[in-house]
């Protein structure tokens, strides 16, 4: 990665800009030069303005396409034959902000909120014209000079304390009660309106209604009758007036989005210039280009100048940005360790181990082909459904390769919902055995361990070398050897794996290695007890796999449906059966999850990772619907 210094004239800059976006290559930053701001082409708040209102009609035909079943990520589907090519900036402009698409899909809009509004109060004034069928006077009596009248909605309680409390107050109040839906009573009263109702009754009151409202004039059954209609008219133009957007949705949509995109673009243009430095005939842009992109990043400055440029390297100590270039089914896991920290340019990049120990850790906790095969169709679904750029579907992504995994150890050993399969399955083949193997299974982990926190240490000495800390570095070396060889000692002295002699020589060579790490660096003593306590954490794996296995084959044992005992048993077992399976299922995926994720955070990332790193972000234009010219 290179930090280079563009400097061209003024009169070349739309050009400059033109082909950096294209190129896609730099990264920008702010220059140290000590010159003038640069400050946003003109014109940027008219594109800004055209962009807002092409994407409130995108939106607005989006909604109707979803009104009308089409939902999800289809209506976002761009086919080849939808891709166009770009429009000049001032007919871009002309078609957003004046064109008649635009305007009649805004026009249409707001007379479906104008209606819906409308509804609202037709809808209310009906229920307040229900309530008052029995009233055979005009809601004009209600609108006295000289008198108040409120109506409530009140239920049996709150009706005995609004009585018991203009009883007590004694007030000059008048009132009329009819009985109202669900139990309730409407009460309609009347009082001089020089005088107040007291608090203690006005507390009483709850749900009034607006006898005052738009609509209720007339009788109630006028008002109602009138609602009817009205309710009526609204929903035939409302059709239409859906139909309409649908239509539009159906013709324009593409063509719409792919101004979105254009507008976008220039907006990026047109305000990128803000970062740049200037003279009065010149300006400068600085930022990151990858080792791989400089020569071709130069030519595409070479052809918006006709040679006329400058290119330099820039010396600093800007810590370069990380560049990460992973294959597409694999950049979920860039996400994740991403969302718990960018790794650093100048550290090794842990992600591909984390891909690979990941996979594992989850397979083994999992360990059931039946398990992994649910959930691997579900959060397939999950994927379809949920947007490209979220945490839920990179989750997912990941979840569908451990899915993976999970079936394949499930194989392995031969766990099919707890039932073993396999010799029906693969003739011959038993698989491995989880209960009869717990020894094993406790070696291979700590043996994971080992090798994990090894090759943390091994990044932890690369890492720290580069940087010039060469005891710090030196000290990840000795811990390496105070790991492999207390293992071989403890092997040989409890297990019997080697000789007495082997046990003793590596037994005190691992205590040198121990003393000379806490000489070599303080920061490494300090994680001495880590050495042995975070290999030992690996054994978790063979605690929550074979957990899974034993309640697995519990669930069978004592769940199995079967018609020995009718259909009732077989009934009521089926569902205990499958609920049993399920708990087990979500708590075995659950713990290989978080267990997966922090024995590679914490026992292996503390090693060596640092993190806290700046991804590159390129200026470069993203085309997906249209293309340049």
């Amino acid at each position: 990665m290179s930090k280079l210094r563009v400097i061209c004239l003024e009169k070349d800059k739309k050009n400059v800009i033109k082909n950096m976006h294209q190129a896609g290559a730099m990264d920008l930053r702010n220059s140290t030069l000590e010159l003038n701001d640069d400050k946003p082409s003109e014109g940027t708040a008219e594109i800004s303005d055209a962009l807002i209102k092409v994407s409130g009609a995108l939106s607005i035909l989006k909604e109707a396409k979803v009104k009308h079943g089409k939902k999800g990520p289809r209506i976002e589907k761009v086919e080849k034959s939808e891709m166009s090519e770009t429009i000049e900036i001032g007919k871009l402009l002309k078609y957003a902000l004046e064109g008649k698409e635009i305007s009649t899909i805004y026009s249409i809009d707001d007379r479906l909120r104008e209606l819906g509004e409308d509804k609202k109060e037709l809808e209310s004034a009906k229920k307040t014209a229900l309530l008052f069928y029995s009233f055979k006077i005009p809601f004009s009596y209600f609108r006295s000079e000289t008198v108040e009248y409120r109506a409530f909605e009140l239920g049996k309680k709150q009706l005995k304390e609004f009585l018991n409390e203009t009883r007590k107050e004694k007030q000059n109040i008048d009132y009329e009660i009819k009985p109202a839906a669900k139990g309730n009573s409407l009460v309609v009263i009347a009082y001089p309106k020089s005088d107040k109702l007291s608090d203690s009754v006005e507390k009483t009151i709850a749900n009034e209604i607006d006898l005052h409202a738009k609509y209720l004039d007339g009788t109630a059954h006028e008002v109602a009758g009138f609602a009817d209609r009205r309710l009526k008219e609204h929903a035939n133009e409302e059709k239409r007036l859906n139909g309409e957007l649908l239509k539009l949705a159906n013709e324009h949509y593409s063509k719409l989005a792919g101004i979105k995109e254009m507008l976008e673009i220039e907006l990026e243009r047109s305000e990128v210039s803000a970062i740049f430095k200037k003279t009065e005939s010149a300006f400068v842009v600085e930022g990151w280009v990858p080792a791989k992109q400089v020569n071709s990043f130069e030519s595409s400055i070479k052809a918006a100048t006709n040679g006329k440029y400058l290119i330099e390297k820039v010396e600093d100590d800007e810590l370069a940005p990380t560049l990460l270039g992973r294959p597409k089914f694999l950049q979920p896991f860039d996400y994740l360790v991403n969302f718990f920290s960018v790794p650093r340019s100048d550290e090794i990049d842990p992600t591909w181990i984390f891909i690979f120990s990941f996979a594992i850790f989850y397979g083994l906790m999992v360990t059931d082909a039946g398990y992994g095969l649910l959930s691997l169709l579900f959060v397939t679904y999950v994927a379809k459904i949920t947007d490209p750029e979220g945490l839920v579907h990179n989750a997912a992504k990941i979840w569908q390769i451990t899915s993976i995994s999970a079936i394949f150890f499930g194989i392995i050993s031969n766990q099919y919902f707890g039932f073993g399969l396999d010799q029906y399955l693969i003739p011959g083949f038993k698989g491995f055995n989880w209960l009869g193997s717990v020894t094993t299974i406790i070696s291979i982990t700590v043996i994971f361990g080992i090798i994990q926190v090894c090759i943390g240490l091994l990044f932890g000495f690369i890492n720290n070398k580069n940087r010039g800390h060469t005891k710090l570095a030196y000290s990840k070396l000795t811990s390496i050897a105070a790991i492999v060889l207390g293992t071989i000692a403890l092997s040989a002295t409890f297990f019997g794996q080697f000789n007495y002699a082997v046990a003793e020589y590596t037994g005190i060579l691992a205590i040198a290695a121990l003393l000379l790490t806490a000489i070599l660096s303080g920061q490494e003593a300090s994680e001495l007890t880590n050495l042995i306590t975070h290999p030992l954490s690996y054994t978790r794996i063979m605690g929550f796999g074979l957990g899974s296995v034993i309640i697995a084959l519990l669930i069978d044992q004592a769940f199995t449906p079967n018609m020995s005992g009718g259909i009732l048993l077989f009934i009521v077992y089926t569902i205990i059966f499958i609920a049993l399976h399920f708990l087990n299922m979500i708590l075995a995926i659950f713990e290989g999850i978080v267990q997966g994720v922090r024995l590679n955070f914490v026992e292996f990332f503390s090693k060596f990772y640092i993190g806290n790193g700046i991804r590159f972000r390129p200026f470069a234009e993203k085309r997906v619907r249209t293309k340049e010219k």
